[in-house]
Parts: structure tokens; sequence; C-alpha cells
């Protein structure tokens, strides 16, 4: 269900004459008579808190909720002013609340309903000025209990929960194999760590598994005894489940234990013969391709326990089939991240204390370098671009396998062998060329996820000549890019440059001529099409003046019409 429209509320009212206003309200819809401006604006309030911290909704006031009969329920509104109500709902709500507050006409009563409409909160739980925090919980809206407020704050990173206490645990409820564990992941990767150097207790406190007198939920995910994990905290189970068929299951594994040893034993399987390997050869090099990368696998694990709400009762779900990694975890992006943007917004973790561990311990080299990370590998080795899926409920990562595209890999590979570094937006550009004639700026921003000005500056820095990947041609809005003939050749291939590059000028006339012949007539918008030329600016120009030199006395056209009506026939003979 979505929040009602006007259309809606106004279709609702109809039923008044049978029904009273109460019956009609739901989860997203609620009425209310009208008292006076000042008392009803701080009924308002509260309903845009309870409304925000639900799924949104709308007030609308001056319909008396328990009268039946549509011109004695419906009464109306007087005396507010509209900018003052939005300002006293933003000012009157924490965090502030932008209500869409509008006026809707009706025949009865003072010909005038007060529309009060809040969306879906971004970062709940909402509250009023005054501390007071309720939620919509069916046609009502419900105080929120002490433990729906802290998963509420706990859901949208407003806490960190890695970073509170682990109630009832005690630094002797942590596995001692497990911290051994940590030291020598660390060792492995710093082995000049001074964290290296300290004792049990004080290597515990300098990643914060352990504050003050207490042991954190991060110190009970990383450390505790599986019994303990299991009894405590059920819902950090991860479900590995291989597939090697759409029917046939290989593998269904629940794991109840501490995050480094459930990492160790997801790198054991990607580092088996189950994720197999295909040998590029490139010159005197042997480019190794595993199926799924083990930098992959590891960066969208680390992502997904990282980042998941460990207030769901949910479990994070790797799907591993022949030609796809699925994972999934528990609870939506936060902090802004949004499908849009998830390229581009600095990391925001939902468990700060966890992702500081893992920085510790080097699992990960930089906040918010991950998703690059896993983008940048998949693209290097030829293959197809990874796809984030989100809701409320989950974010899901979709790592693809299938066909290797060896000539873009191989590219690639010489580039690092010359000692140049390709970005990831250079990767995404040149993917999408593998199989475009050309990009235009907005196609480009779109899926680099930057604004118009930093796209350009990506385009231009591909087209450099120190660069030499693209080729700029057009002005102003007919700008596009090509790939420039060495890139292409190496890319693409020479027949498909050629085709790309486009067919000389003798030969698209007698396209043209036989298309004509066949359909009469040919528009500058058809001729590009026949021709496969695209659509920017000035491939229009191009065509026009092709069409118009073929309309010459010695040429095989004659133009008809003007303008956007213009068309081209077949001079008769």
């Amino acid at each position: 269900m979505t929040v009602p429209s006007n259309d809606d509320i106004l279709a609702l009212l109809d039923n008044l004459d049978s029904s009273i206003a109460d019956d009609l309200e739901s989860n997203l819809l609620d009425f209310k008579p009208w008292h006076n401006p000042k008392d009803d604006m701080k009924v308002a309030i509260e309903y845009a808190v309870c409304f925000s911290n639900g799924d949104g909704g709308v007030v609308v006031f001056g319909v008396s909720d328990k009268t039946q009969g549509r011109s004695k329920a419906i009464h109306g509104v007087n005396g507010y002013e509209i900018d003052v109500w939005r300002r006293g709902i933003f000012s009157g709500t924490r965090p502030h609340i932008q209500a869409d507050v509008e006026v809707l006409p009706v025949p009865e009563g003072t010909g005038q309903l007060l529309i009060v409409r809040v969306q879906k909160g971004l970062n709940p739980p909402y509250g009023t000025a005054h501390g007071l925090f309720k939620s919509r919980i069916g046609k009502n809206c419900m105080p929120m209990d002490p433990a729906s407020f802290t998963a509420a704050r706990a859901s949208t990173g407003a806490v960190d929960w890695s970073g509170e206490p682990a109630h009832g645990i005690t630094i002797d409820d942590l596995d001692p194999l497990e911290i051994a564990r940590a030291k020598a992941i660390l060792r492995s990767k710093n082995p000049e760590s001074l964290l290296l150097q300290m004792s049990d207790d004080s290597f515990l406190r300098g990643i914060e598994a352990v504050r003050g007198q207490y042991v954190t939920n991060a110190g009970l995910l990383l450390f505790g005894r599986p019994d303990i994990i299991s009894e405590i905290c059920p819902q950090s189970q991860v479900h590995y489940v291989h597939q090697p068929s759409e029917k046939k299951v290989a593998r269904n594994d629940l794991w109840k234990v501490g995050l480094l040893q459930i990492i160790e034993k997801i790198e054991g399987i990607f580092s088996s013969p189950i994720n197999p390997e295909e040998e590029l050869a490139i010159g005197l090099y042997k480019l190794r391709i595993p199926a799924f990368p083990l930098d992959v696998v590891r960066e969208s694990m680390l992502n997904a326990i990282t980042h998941r709400d460990y207030t769901n009762p949910g479990e994070v779900l790797i799907r591993h089939t022949p030609h796809e990694l699925i994972v999934t975890s528990p609870g939506g992006f936060v902090g802004g991240i949004s499908l849009d943007n998830i390229l581009r917004h600095e990391s925001v973790p939902r468990n700060r204390t966890l992702a500081n561990a893992f920085l510790k311990l080097r699992l990960v080299e930089a906040a918010g370098t991950g998703r690059r990370k896993i983008f940048s590998t998949m693209l290097e080795y030829g293959k197809r671009m990874p796809r984030y899926m989100a809701d409320d409920t989950g974010v899901t990562l979709h790592i693809y396998d299938g066909t290797i595209d060896y000539a873009f890999a191989s590219l690639v590979a010489k580039w690092h062998a010359e000692g140049k570094f390709v970005e990831m937006d250079e990767l995404i550009i040149l993917t999408y060329l593998k199989g475009h004639r050309h990009i235009t700026t907005e196609n480009a921003a779109g899926l680099l996820q930057l604004k118009r000005e930093d796209t350009i500056a990506v385009l231009d820095r591909m087209s450099h000549p120190d660069r030499g990947i693209l080729e700029r041609r057009g002005q102003g809005k007919g700008v596009a890019y090509y790939l420039t003939k060495a890139i292409a050749y190496d890319l693409i291939g020479k027949v498909a440059y050629s085709q790309s590059k486009g067919i000389d000028n003798f030969r698209y006339a007698e396209i043209v001529r036989e298309y004509v012949n066949d359909h009469e007539t040919i528009t500058n918008k058809e001729c590009r099409q026949l021709l496969g030329l695209g659509d920017t600016q000035s491939v229009q120009v191009k065509v026009s003046r092709l069409l118009k030199d073929w309309s010459k006395e010695e040429g095989f056209l004659i133009m008809e019409g003007s303008g956007s009506r213009t068309k081209y026939r077949l001079k008769k003979r």
C-alpha cells in the first residue's frame, strides 16, 4: 500500500453516509476533528512522528471520526497558516520532519480540510521535541517500548549496536582459540603491529572487544564460544548454500561461531576446486581468472557481516551457483546510502566498533574501499558488472561468473604490466563501450553515479593523449566519446571497430537508396537508425548533410517538406 493521495481521500469521504470515518482509517490514514490551530498542531506533530516511524501516512483534519453522515462528519478547518504548520512540524520533531501540508477543498463545513502527509522516515526513530516516541501499529499510534526504541536506533545506525555491552558476558566467556586466530591473522598481514606485543586482555581492549568492565557485542561476535554465541546472539548465523545445479544442493552449512572463523571457512571454500580458475596467456605471462575472485568474496562477506542489522532475526545468506554468487544481508541501507549512490557514498557502518576491529586486524585496507574493490576486480577480469538490490528488509549483492571477455581482461592485464593504474570509472566506461558505439555524458553520468561536471572530467581524462582511451567528437550538447583506434583494436577487434567507425559514404548511399526504393521515403531519424549511427546532435547534423548532398542535382534523392517533417524520395529517372 502507498500513502493515500488527495483523490483517494475524496473517494473515501463519499462513504461517510454509510460509515464513520474511523472505519475508513488504516495504518496509512487517520481522520481528526478540528478544534483550533494551536492544539491541533500538537496532534499533527505527534502523528508526523508516528507515521515517520512506520510506513508513512496522512492525517486529515476537519472530519469527525465517530460521526456518520457526510454533511455532519465534515466540518472543515479555519484560522490556520500553512507555512506556520510546516515550520511547526519541522521544529517540533527530532530528527526534523518535512511534512507536506496542504488544503483539500470540500463542499461541506468551512469548505476546507487540512492535509498533513508524511513519508516513511529514513532515520527512525523519530520523536517530538519533548521526547515522545510513537509508531503506527494498525490504526493506532502507540508509544514505542524501550526494546522497540533501541532496535529502531540500532537498525538505522543511530547507535552502534556492536559497541554496546553484551549483557551477561564476561571475558571468561571468550574463546582463547579465537583470540589466537585474530593474532595470527594480524601477524600475517602486519607483523609489526603493536597489538601483537600486548597481553590478551590489552589486545581485546585495543580492538574494542572489551571496554571498561564489559565485553562489547563486537567482542562476542568475534571471540565468543560457539555455545555462547548460539544462545545469546543466534541471529549472527551465516548460511552458506552451494548449488552446482538448479535442482542439486551440494552443501548447506549453518555457522554459529565466531566471525573470524566463519571468514576462514568461506576463504577455504573459495580457495578449493569448488571455485575453478581459467588460465589466460598474455605473452610469457599467465593470468589466472577464478570463477569468483577470493578478494571479492572476502569483501562481500565482510560487508555483509559488518553492515547487517543484528537486531533483525534474519541471517546472512551466501548462495553459490555455477554462474552467480548471491550475498544477502539483513537490514536496508543506512546513512543516506541508496542504489543510486552506492558507488560514491562514503561508508556508513551500522556497526562501527565491529568495522573498526576488522580495520585494526587488517582484514580491510581502509573504510569504504570494499565496494570499489568488488566492482573493479570483477570488471578487470572481463566479467559482468556486479549488481546491488535493496529494500527495507535487506541488501543483496549479485556477483556474476559466466562468459569471460578475454580481450578485455588481456587489455587490463597489459596496462597493469606497464605500471598503469586503471580506475573503476574507466573500467565501467570501457565495459559499456564493448557493446555500444559511443557514450554520451548523460549515459556516463548514470553509470558512474556522478554529477555532470565530474563525469566530463572522467571522460576528458580518458580522452587525454597521455591516456589515449577515448576520442571526443562533436560540439556542445552533441558531444560523444568513442574508443580510440588502438584501444578498439585490442578491445573489440579490427572488424568490429571498422563497423563502429562507420561505413564510407558510398556504401551509406547504396544502403539508403535500397531502403527508399523499398519504403518510398526516409527521414533523418530513419536514416540514423538504418546506418546505426546513434542519436547524438552531431550525428543528426552529419546525417542531415548527407541527405542534402544526395538531394543535389547530381544526387538520387528529392527533399520534401521542411523542419521535422522533411522526407526524402527517390528521383524519377
